[in-house]
């Protein structure tokens, strides 16, 4: 492929991670509107309302995408829990207020004595029309919250495929993993203790995944300490997406080191391993459903994983990902031979992968904005 410049390739990834929030947030406020426009239907709201109630649903419902997506996210992290349940109460009853004041607007903008005329002629009084607004909103933010869960797992095009039983039967495609380690975890474990590890481990996935929101991949795995990324290989490659998810998370650690000093008396240091080709994608289960990968790739990539602290190598990349991902100015690449891993009948060439002095991450702050992560 053509090589890309470095300025181009942090602008295609800050975009990339503000389209991914905006996209939770926009879905949240379509859905919002259909659940509003349902329910609407189903209390017998005369049809020349449906329209004004859809324009005045969507703001409500970009806001409920805002506090869902990023504001009560970071409150958890950020706060006590119960603050931060108290403090998602009070947002939920300020946005119940406004939809029950965009209920009368509209009322009286139509020049009607209620919004809903239930075939019993009967008018409901001001506890019916409050009940009947706050199971509206609580409808539609249980509608939401769900949309929220399954966009946080994957895009939009993925869930799609999903709901069109794409991954009911097996599927050939082209995808690049990977694979991100905690080092030194079993004696972290042994020094923190159960319950503080936890937290540890549990901030560095957080911090990690705003490299992984930013560059555009899909968390394919938690695995005790390890992370498992994937792309698929057109958009993995572009603008060495799977190199820059690696380095953004270093920088992102590197930005918050007092925090992990101060908390936990040590820094996270990790190692990783890439690698691309064919995978068989399916999904698997009947209690329980999930979407696998099957394929020599994913072997293979742990493996690569796996020889770095032979090489010295923070980053290891196969020779195979290296020519896909063609000239990348921001990156030093040093062959570092072929190296027999183990489980593999041949031989594996492998690429150490480094920033160069030029190289300038996002800005803390703009990650901030985009994926609240822990504090």
């Amino acid at each position: 492929m053509p090589p890309v410049s470095a300025t181009a390739a942090r602008r295609a990834r800050f975009w990339a991670a503000r389209r991914h929030t905006l996209q939770i947030i926009g879905s949240i406020g379509v859905v919002f509107v259909g659940v509003l426009e349902a329910m609407a239907l189903l209390l017998w709201v005369p049809r020349q309302a449906l329209f004004p109630l859809a324009l005045v649903g969507l703001p409500i419902g970009l806001a409920l995408g805002v506090l869902e997506a990023v504001v009560f996210p970071a409150l958890v992290q950020r706060v006590n829990l119960r603050v931060a349940t108290l403090l998602q109460g009070v947002a939920h009853l300020l946005l119940l207020g406004v939809l029950y004041g965009a209920f009368l607007w509209v009322t009286y903008l139509l020049d009607l004595h209620q919004l809903w005329l239930p075939p019993t002629g009967k008018t409901p009084g001001l506890v019916q029309n409050v009940l009947r607004v706050a199971i509206i909103y609580l409808f539609a933010g249980s509608m939401t919250t769900l949309v929220r869960q399954l966009l946080l797992r994957m895009d939009r095009q993925r869930l799609m495929q999903l709901l069109a039983g794409h991954y009911q039967q097996p599927v050939s495609e082209d995808r690049i993993f990977l694979f991100v380690d905690l080092k030194g975890s079993t004696r972290l474990a042994e020094t923190l203790g159960n319950d503080r590890y936890s937290r540890f481990v549990r901030d560095f996935f957080a911090d990690a995944s705003v490299a992984i929101a930013t560059t555009r991949g899909e968390v394919y795995q938690y695995v005790g300490d390890e992370v498992v990324v994937t792309w698929p290989a057109k958009l993995g490659v572009s603008h060495a997406n799977v190199l820059h998810c690696f380095f953004e998370m270093q920088h992102r650690i590197e930005e918050r080191q007092s925090y992990y000093l101060r908390k936990y008396g040590v820094v996270p240091e990790f190692k990783a391993g890439a690698h691309g080709g064919p995978v068989t994608t399916v999904l698997v289960g009947a209690a329980h459903r999930e979407l696998v990968y099957h394929g020599d790739v994913l072997n293979t990539t742990a493996r690569i994983q796996a020889q770095c602290n032979a090489l010295g190598s923070k980053f290891l990349v196969s020779d195979s990902l290296y020519r896909q991902l063609g000239a990348q100015p921001e990156y030093q690449f040093t062959h570092l031979g072929n190296h027999q891993l183990r489980g593999k009948a041949g031989a594996t060439e492998l690429v150490d992968v480094q920033e160069k002095a030029f190289y300038q991450p996002l800005h803390a702050q703009t990650l901030e904005s985009t994926w609240p992560a822990g504090n």
